[in-house]
């Protein structure tokens, strides 16, 4: 395994899990959910994250548009940022935060399932067959 795949591991790892808590503690209205280490250090991991994707790109000479899960993976994790947008700043009310939250969680686990299976059907392609 290269230094690049370990440390992009790592920042998903991080951050679906601090996605979790950071939702965790919004639905309980705990204070934790508004400090400043909870708002910034998201941003931090995510750069690592996009620059450690980017990065394996370029040295694997892999192109999104040239391979499928790749652009699966791509189009997922749009949804999974508006998903997290919508749970985290414009949800009205908690139920939609909620829902939001969950959904965002199932398609990061849907990145992850294409990601290890290197099908752009992911855990769906389980349930096809």
């Amino acid at each position: 395994m290269s230094a690049l795949y370990i440390i992009h591991v790592t920042c998903a790892v991080l951050s679906v899990a601090g996605f979790a808590l950071r939702g965790y503690w919004l639905l309980q209205a705990s204070p934790l959910a508004g400090h400043r280490m909870t708002r910034t250090l998201p941003h931090v991991i995510d750069t690592l994250l996009l620059f450690s994707a980017v990065a394996m790109l370029v040295s694997w000479r892999l192109s999104p548009m040239g391979t499928p899960w790749l652009l699966a993976k791509i189009c997922a994790l749009l949804l999974y940022i508006a998903l997290g947008m919508l749970a985290f700043r414009f949800a009205r009310s908690q139920r939609t935060r909620l829902v939001a939250w969950l959904m965002a969680l199932v398609t990061a686990a849907y990145i992850v399932s294409v990601a290890l299976s290197k099908n752009p059907w992911g855990f769906w392609a389980a349930l096809a067959s």
